[in-house]
């Protein structure tokens, strides 16, 4: 496929993507098999060629069994490069023992070790308008790597090869953030919906929904493109700097106060955030989020290379 055909509608079709987008704006969990081939954003053999040929530290390359990763050590191990420098690499005997044993290969920023991965991943940051993140994962077997969890992000999953199981359960607290965690524990019972994903396939999970991948007697490379969008407290935090404009929240707290002069106090901050938080600043907070960068600009030789002659 070439750059231009990494779109999420072309992956999905016209009838698809519509649906996935309704389902999108509601918050609610699509999943269907993708138009177009999305094996050929990762190969077994280019993840393969990944891990053999580049530096890959813990946590970025970690190993995951039963939830909980892996000690680093068991894995790594302290080397040195040609030229004498002390580096950190991993056993690949180590590694591929550890997924036989169970262990499920996670790796993240995945869209800074492919171009096709990095294509995928900014052509999907300027549709939603969201930095978006790629993750790979491979594991064999039936053993577990993950537990049942949530992510601060919306994910929409692309099974390259091979196949995995996925438990979800209804969402139980309404679009957490990474705040919430503490206070959330993973449900009980059977899950609400249980499915396969095989090659091919495509998985929407909004921020938030808790689910459980799970393998199931065959090998499964599939690659996670995560974003979050954007929420009050980031626009809270995009106001920061206007709060210094407002007296009443330069002045020191009154440690002895009373409760009137608290109370007074109080109302002097609310009376000054009645002014900041407003439609005009966040229609401004608005056009600052699509205003970013989402292209990260690439290293050209064509252009600067002389014809020789």
């Amino acid at each position: 496929m070439k750059p231009e055909n990494y779109a999420i509608d072309v992956f999905l079709g016209h009838d698809r993507f519509q649906q996935f987008m309704h389902c999108y704006q509601q918050n609610k969990v699509f999943k269907c098999q993708f138009d177009a081939a999305a094996a050929e954003i990762l190969t077994p053999a280019e993840l393969e060629e990944i891990i053999n040929t580049r530096r890959l530290s813990f946590p970025r390359c970690r190993l995951v069994r039963s939830g909980k990763p892996l000690a680093p050590a068991e894995y790594n191990e302290r080397s040195h490069s040609a030229m004498g420098e002390g580096i950190i690499k991993l056993i690949p005997q180590r590694v591929i023992q550890e997924i036989e044993n169970g262990a499920t290969l996670a790796l993240d920023f995945a869209e800074d070790l492919s171009t096709t991965i990095r294509a995928v991943a900014e052509s999907l940051s300027v549709f939603f308008q969201e930095k978006t993140g790629a993750t790979v994962f491979f594991s064999v077997g039936d053993n577990k790597g993950f537990t049942t969890h949530w992510d601060n992000s919306d994910t929409l999953i692309f099974q390259l090869s091979g196949k995995k199981k996925w438990h979800l359960y209804e969402p139980d607290f309404a679009f957490p953030v990474a705040e919430n965690k503490s206070a959330m524990s993973a449900p009980e019972g059977e899950p609400s919906e249980s499915f396969i994903l095989k090659e091919n396939d495509f998985l929407y999970l909004p921020r938030g929904h808790w689910h459980a991948p799970e393998p199931c007697g065959s090998h499964s490379l599939h690659i996670s493109f995560a974003f979050r969008r954007r929420n009050g407290i980031d626009f809270m935090k995009y106001l920061l700097p206007q709060l210094a404009s407002q007296i009443a929240f330069r002045l020191d707290i009154d440690k002895t106060g009373n409760e009137l002069t608290n109370h007074d106090y109080v109302s002097g901050l609310l009376l000054a955030l009645e002014d900041i938080v407003s439609v005009e600043n966040l229609e401004s907070f608005i056009g600052f989020c699509g205003s970013r960068k989402f292209i990260t600009d690439a290293v050209r030789f064509e252009n600067i290379i002389l014809n020789d002659k």
